[in-house]
């Protein structure tokens, strides 16, 4: 009985021994359960990194954690709200981030931002994309480019706006003449 409680005894603090590191001092190795959401966990109980049956997109109830540190939504109500229509992406109002709609692992869709950093801090809409930019306007088109619409009926001159970014100014053709052409430089509007 001796001998079985002395190895008990060594192979407990052998187990304590691997969860301690000897570089500057006793380090408790971060593991599931103890109590604090670490790399690789969406939570450990009691945290849940600020995650409520809400922000998962159900409309209540209790969030929980299993013991595998993953989300326990079985006691959340209301099923699934999507937050929007998946693959639409934009601009953050803020202008440095893109916002993407995805499918969360819950099945609901949610938005996920993505900062925009140097060397393109900006984020603007270019063809209804949003895309990270160096500069704070889209690249629409150069100041004083001129062209026919895709239609070919109204003649568009790149002028900067009221911000100082480019973008395309239409003058459409007359309906007698509605046919744009554009040679060397210079518009006309012609019959058919």
């Amino acid at each position: 009985m001796q001998n079985i409680m002395i190895s008990m005894i060594l192979l407990v603090l052998g187990a304590l021994s691997v969860a301690c590191e000897e570089d500057d001092g006793w380090h408790f190795n971060p593991i599931c359960g103890n109590g604090a959401v670490d790399e690789g966990e969406e939570c450990d109980a009691p945290s849940l990194g600020g995650s409520t049956c809400e922000s998962m997109g159900f409309t209540g109830g209790m969030l929980g954690c299993t013991l595998a540190c993953t989300y326990n939504t079985t006691e959340c109500t209301g099923g699934c709200t999507d937050i929007c229509v998946g693959g639409v992406a934009r601009c953050l109002s803020s202008g440095d981030a893109i916002e993407s709609c995805i499918v969360a692992e819950n099945g609901c869709t949610v938005w996920s931002t993505m900062a925009c950093q140097n060397p393109t801090p900006f984020c603007v809409t270019l063809e209804g994309e949003p895309l990270c930019n160096e500069d704070a306007c889209a690249p629409v088109c150069t100041i004083g480019a001129r062209r026919c619409n895709e239609d070919g009926t109204t003649r568009q001159i790149c002028q900067a706006d009221n911000d100082g970014c480019p973008e395309w100014d239409s003058s459409p053709c007359p309906e007698e003449l509605p046919v744009c052409e554009l040679v060397e430089g210079v518009f006309s509007c012609n019959a058919m």
